[in-house]
């Protein structure tokens, strides 16, 4: 190769590195930048909205289960209840005072003088608290007595089955209960209401009684609406007579927190004996 050969290669050779060396250019920096900028936009945007759809997933979630358990309680208690035996005690458009089923028990003893009976197969609570009575069976129909403190110790009644089992608990009522059987079912009753009280900033289902509140369900709607009861009679008329219901409307509406969705959950519910 000669001299002028060699000098023009080498010139190309230079070029070359010195094209190399100097990279990208400004206006390629910039498209670089401009489009890695949109991508992190839109994945910055679906970011956000895959946590709003989360958030407001989660959020429904509580609602609907707030709805169901708040109207699982009230409709076990309100079927199991009866109108024309006084279970009723008062009612309102948005709270429920009634006689909430707690124990039972079967009579092995009774001492109608004393107004005692002998308790076995004793479930739940039947030990007495303010606003406690029964409900026992009688032939000539169910008899509801207040309850009294319980009396003495269980051994001191002696269970008429023979042989069989023995008394578990003697408690003494208020009223007659002379011609109850032994065998008689005997259901305890504690008296509850349910209504909605505020804790916080949020209103929630609570149950209370003598001896205070249990927060049971929430949060729910603070604007009067959260729960609702309709009480209906037997010729499908609007009542305000504890005596006289034949059937609840219930409305729920609960809430997930401030300016969030409500949901809402109707029932119709019919006592017992009707």
């Amino acid at each position: 190769m000669g001299y002028g050969s060699r000098i023009q290669a080498r010139a190309v050779n230079d070029r070359c590195t010195v094209r190399r060396q100097t990279g990208f250019t400004l206006a390629e920096m910039l498209v670089v930048i401009v489009l890695g900028s949109v991508i992190a936009g839109v994945l910055y945007q679906v970011l956000v909205y895959q946590q709003r759809l989360y958030s407001q997933e989660r959020a429904a979630t509580y609602r609907h289960d707030a709805l169901r358990l708040a109207n699982a309680v009230l409709t076990a208690d309100l079927m199991e209840a009866s109108a024309s035996e006084g279970d009723f005690v008062v009612t309102s458009p948005d709270s429920l005072s009634l006689r909430s089923p707690v124990g039972f028990g079967i009579v092995c003893a009774v001492d109608s003088a004393g107004g005692k009976l002998g308790l076995f197969n004793v479930e739940g609570r039947v030990a007495s608290l303010e606003g406690d009575s029964l409900l026992i069976y009688h032939p000539n129909g169910w008899l509801v007595r207040p309850r009294q403190a319980d009396s003495e110790e269980a051994s001191s009644l002696p269970c008429y089955y023979a042989g069989g089992p023995s008394v578990e608990l003697v408690v003494r009522v208020t009223g007659t209960i002379i011609g109850v059987p032994v065998g008689a079912p005997v259901r305890a009753f504690h008296r509850y209401t349910y209504k909605l009280e505020q804790e916080g900033a949020s209103w929630w289902l609570a149950r209370t009684d003598a001896s205070g509140s249990e927060i049971l369900a929430g949060p729910f709607d603070g604007e009067g609406n959260g729960l609702s009861f309709a009480y209906i009679d037997a010729a499908g008329q609007a009542t305000t007579d504890p005596a006289r219901v034949a059937r609840f409307g219930l409305t729920l509406v609960a809430e997930s927190g401030p300016f969030e969705r409500l949901d809402t959950l109707t029932s119709s519910v019919r006592p017992r004996n009707q």
